[in-house]
């Protein structure tokens, strides 16, 4: 099914089987998508702010270069799907699991990931800067080169994180290295 370029805002989208389906370039500001399948689906250049996604499952979609400003992911499965230079600045993932996806290149900041497992998965490059990670699991998560200043991690478990070159303040909760001593906030990368 093609909805690409079009105007879906507001609409409401349930038990939706999708395959191979597109929302390319296609605005569906507070959409509502509950209880559906969505595989292979491409969400890619859309504009989803405020979209609420809630007890769906989501494998192979693509939401490269989409605006998921104040998007919500409430108790969703997302597998094998790419989120490469996406804009997700307040996104939430409520309950969620979050395995083999590409998160990387993204903007995030103020995102929360609150009772989410995180698998295999790589957030490499992206801006995660004041995020919230609140008992969470991070096994197998790529975060080199990112910038995690003032990222937030309450109860979350870690195993596995690589993180050659990302930006922390402080210790990072999961061992690996620290910043070196002559790090300097003010010249580094990202915006405020």
């Amino acid at each position: 099914m093609n909805y690409e370029d079009l105007d879906l805002s507001f609409r409401e989208f349930e038990s939706l089987i999708l395959q191979k389906g597109s929302f390319r370039a296609s605005t569906l500001t507070c959409a509502r998508f509950t209880k559906c399948t969505l595989i292979d689906v491409d969400f890619s250049e859309a504009f989803l702010g405020e979209v609420v996604f809630q007890d769906c499952l989501l494998d192979k979609c693509i939401f490269n270069y989409a605006n998921l400003q104040r998007a919500k992911f409430i108790r969703c499965s997302l597998t094998n799907s790419s989120f490469s230079r996406a804009f997700m600045g307040q996104a939430s993932f409520m309950g969620c699991f979050i395995e083999k996806c590409d998160l990387s290149v993204c903007q995030i900041p103020d995102g929360e990931f609150i009772n989410t497992q995180i698998l295999s998965s790589s957030f490499e490059n992206s801006y995660v800067r004041s995020s919230t990670f609140e008992n969470t699991l991070l096994k197998d998560v790529d975060v080199s080169y990112a910038d995690l200043r003032k990222v937030s991690f309450r109860n979350t478990t870690f195993d596995n994180i690589k993180d050659e070159g990302s930006i922390f303040y402080g210790k990072k909760p999961w061992g690996g290295e620290n910043p070196p001593s002559s790090w300097n906030e003010f010249e580094s990368y990202g915006f405020d």
